[in-house]
């Protein structure tokens, strides 16, 4: 099959997990003998093309008041241009009619359209090529993508993200198949009047599953990573720390970015006042290597929870928050705990005790990459 993929990002440019599961089913798709194209955006004003890992790649410029995915600090007049122009960018869907014309795909996947906008469903429905959408976040209900905002979780039914998300939800009719990276968060668009047309489904995301075996230490090493937001619960995690401050043979770690604002100049200060070291960003597998388990505190909810599979496949102790769809994880993994099982006795115990993991990795590529496939050819 020829199958055209559009996300906003796509490798070396990364903000999230999105980027790291798009890649890996790309790169499997084309493994199996597809066809595969991923249409993305970048930063420059011109077109560019490559092929990585037997994937087409191909970058557009983003027609749009400026380039939203760095640290730069933007005034509330562009951003609400911004917005605007991405409730239905028509500039942007031009560019991706050229894609469809000169790749011809069979099938198009869309997963995060911001940036392209839902403005790039109507070209494909016009077209009439077969459209599968995954949502990896809460992009179709508000604009931060997140559903997160003052210190708690926003309310879907509130009249403000009706109104909001009303463009988004309307033309969500064009999808055939619509398909969530949990069934929490499939279930959370449909039961909210998206994609009424289609067929509805969930796939949780693709991880590499290997354990990673932790340098030995006397002291129990408890490590966070992710960015260091209070959306992430990095604020909750620094005050567990703190409370934990007296017990000298537990000590914490946090892997990840700050943001570069006042958000980021409090999260310091927590980390510092806790007795948190901060490593900055580093690979996955470095950190793991480096810790005993993980406390995720996580406040928003989690659409699927990559964190926590990745940390619980590579047989790292995880304490989460049971959010969104990291229940869904959970019950996949003995060596995943909540929250209130969290204390000084309960990590001691642990630190020397195997993780009971399953015996073959329920979120592999090729399994889930199959089951996609099914999709596009129904």
């Amino acid at each position: 099959m020829n199958i055209l993929i559009i996300n906003t990002l796509y490798t070396p440019f990364k903000v999230g997990g999105a980027e790291v599961s798009v890649q890996l089913l790309a790169e499997e798709l084309a493994a199996s003998g597809n066809k595969v194209r991923v249409v993305c955006l970048h930063d420059k004003s011109q077109r560019e093309k490559k092929v990585i890992n037997d994937v087409e790649v191909v970058y557009l410029p983003l027609k749009n008041v400026y380039w939203p995915f760095d640290d730069s600090k933007k005034g509330k007049v562009k951003k609400i241009l911004w917005h605007l122009f991405d409730s239905y960018n028509l500039l942007m869907a031009a560019a991706v009619e050229h894609e469809l014309d000169d790749f011809k795909p069979d099938v198009v996947h869309t997963n995060n359209v911001s940036g392209f906008s839902v403005a790039v469903w109507d070209v494909v429905k016009r077209k009439k090529i077969r459209l599968v959408h995954t949502t990896r976040d809460y992009y179709l209900f508000h604009h931060n993508c997140t559903l997160f905002k003052n210190g708690e979780n926003m309310d879907v039914s509130s009249r403000k993200i009706r109104i909001l998300s009303a463009i988004k939800r309307w033309r969500s009719k064009n999808i055939d198949a619509f398909v969530g990276i949990s069934d929490y968060i499939s279930e959370l668009h449909k039961n909210n009047g998206y994609a009424k047309n289609a067929k509805y489904t969930h796939i949780y995301n693709p991880i590499n599953s290997h354990v990673i075996d932790s340098a030995p230490a006397e002291q129990v090493r408890v490590g966070f990573i992710g960015r260091l937001t209070a959306d992430k619960g990095f604020a909750d995690f620094c005050h567990m720390a703190k409370k934990t401050q007296q017990h000298r043979d537990i000590t914490y770690f946090a892997a990840g970015r700050l943001p570069g604002n006042d958000e980021g100049k409090a999260m310091q200060r927590l980390a510092e006042e806790a007795g948190v070291t901060l490593v900055g960003f580093v690979p996955a597998d470095d950190f793991l290597a480096s810790i005993d388990m993980l406390l995720l505190p996580t406040r928003w909810n989690e659409p699927f929870g990559r964190v926590v599979a990745e940390g619980a496949s590579a047989g790292k102790h995880v304490f989460a928050s049971f959010t969104g769809g990291i229940k869904e994880i959970a019950d996949f993994y003995s060596n995943v705990y909540e929250l209130n099982e969290f204390t000084p006795e309960r990590v001691r115990a642990l630190k020397n005790q195997p993780p009971g993991l399953p015996e073959s990795n329920p979120f592999d590529v090729m399994t889930l990459a199959s089951s996609y496939q099914n999709i596009y050819q129904k």
